[in-house]
């Protein structure tokens, strides 16, 4: 495969106006909260979905997670690649009506077979929004407004995590869980065609400066092998994974935890647990961004320091929301979504940073990659595993029990953010060669 040439950017070439970028920053945000609301509504549905269908707990941690986690596997690699060189526009497009046809096949579901396709069909629309959408953002936006724009980009998230749970949870008390899942797919279908008629799409590369390239793209082993080695990747990847499945683990499986435990009912859990979601991963969101920006300009280390403080004080909150009193249950919930916030935009940050503008939505499909297999696929499928294996002992408390378990992963997610760590401020300054310092040559 011949290599890259690369050309300088054309005199005249200039970045989108800011109002464009604000728009589009807008749309974006609002088709992350659809899917992100799609993907947390059926955690509110637990209950009346198992007792109708007749699953066991790990089956519903398959059908509400699992599924989406392994089609997500699979779809994303190549959605991703195909995202560095065709219309990350027309990508993210599809990507929402895929996931909000599926929804509807979800409430259509008269079978866990069915509902499994269903779920299956929004991992594979999921899969297809979170490399493009991301490298497209940071095409858009310099690196020192990046994780900024990247918070405001995740705010989408939180909105969808509190709109998917309050929402639904008086939704399914009202008009029952079927209906609820296809009025879920009525924003999709809006956004996808705002997104395909008046979004545009933008050199890859264009807000640092980078070259424009020319000639093929190289494979995908190669792009893999060149993403690994960087020496802070592989420890940062995996660290963000085990928060990932801290987090999910938790969040999945709250308004079941409250019911069991507590005697909360659904949807009241829902209620409280998408405001509690929502105004503490805001603002976590929010800050997280502006606040690694700013510490990163006196030492970059923070970007990656951010993810590691997370990860300790989430193991801590985690033991008090499964020791404590009901009624402090969802602050601390918020609390743990406001401290983890604080982390995402910077980890997009880094590995948007530290990796060639030209394979930026291949490297941010393999963070996504390792995040669905070990946190959100993994951390909601591990809980009810071990909960139905802990049920003869501990009966109905059993889910407790599975969910104090799974704290035991941050202990290592936190050393492996600090190996990652003492590796970011050389792989950072080696990054500037990715922006036009470096010169690979075309063959002659």
């Amino acid at each position: 495969m011949a290599d890259i040439e690369l050309r300088p950017p054309a005199p005249t070439e200039a970045l989108p106006s800011m109002a464009y970028r604000s728009w589009f920053l807008f749309i974006m945000v609002l088709v992350s909260a659809s899917v992100q609301g799609e993907r947390y509504l059926m955690v509110v549905m637990v209950e009346p979905i198992r007792r109708e269908l007749g699953l066991s707990d790990a089956a519903m941690g398959m059908v509400k997670d699992m599924i989406i986690a392994i089609v997500y596997i699979l779809a994303i690699i190549p959605v991703a690649r195909l995202a560095d060189r065709w219309s990350k526009r027309k990508i993210v497009a599809i990507a929402a009506t895929v996931w909000s046809a599926a929804i509807i096949l979800c409430g259509l579901a008269k079978s866990f077979w069915v509902l499994l396709i269903g779920r299956a069909g929004i991992g594979l629309g999921e899969g297809g929004f979170t490399p493009p959408s991301q490298a497209w953002i940071a095409d858009l936006f310099p690196i020192r407004q990046r994780a900024t724009a990247l918070s405001i980009f995740l705010l989408g998230a939180s909105l969808g995590t509190f709109l998917g749970p309050a929402v639904g949870g008086w939704a399914v008390q009202e008009y029952g869980w079927r209906n609820t899942l296809i009025f879920a797919s009525i924003p999709g279908f809006i956004l996808a065609p705002i997104v395909w008629f008046t979004l545009r799409d933008t050199r890859a590369g264009l807000a640092d400066g980078a070259p424009v390239e020319t000639g093929a793209t190289p494979s995908f082993l190669k792009t893999a092998r060149e993403l690994m080695a960087i020496r802070t990747l592989p420890p940062l990847i995996l660290a963000a994974s085990l928060n990932a499945l801290l987090t999910m683990g938790f969040i999945s499986w709250a308004p079941a935890f409250m019911e069991r435990t507590h005697g909360m009912p659904a949807n009241e859990a829902g209620l409280q647990m998408g405001g509690a979601l929502f105004f503490g991963s805001a603002i976590g969101h929010t800050v997280g961004g502006p606040l690694a920006d700013f510490l990163g300009r006196r030492d970059m280390r923070w970007y990656v320091w951010m993810l590691m403080i997370s990860g300790a004080l989430a193991t801590g909150i985690g033991w008090m929301i499964l020791t404590g009193s009901a009624d402090r249950v969802f602050p601390l919930y918020g609390l743990n979504m406001l401290i983890g916030g604080l982390s995402a935009a910077p980890l997009m940050a880094v590995v948007a940073g530290l990796v060639p503008s030209r394979s930026r939505a291949t490297a941010i499909a393999v963070l996504m990659v390792s995040i669905q297999v070990i946190g959100l696929g993994g951390g909601p499928v591990l809980v009810g595993w071990l909960s139905d294996m802990l049920r003869p002992i501990y009966g109905e408390d059993s889910l407790g029990m599975a969910m104090r378990w799974a704290l035991l992963v941050g202990i290592p997610s936190t050393f492996l953010a600090w190996i990652a760590s003492r590796s970011c401020r050389t792989d950072f300054a080696a990054a500037g060669g990715w922006n036009g310092a470096a010169i690979i040559h075309a063959p002659h």
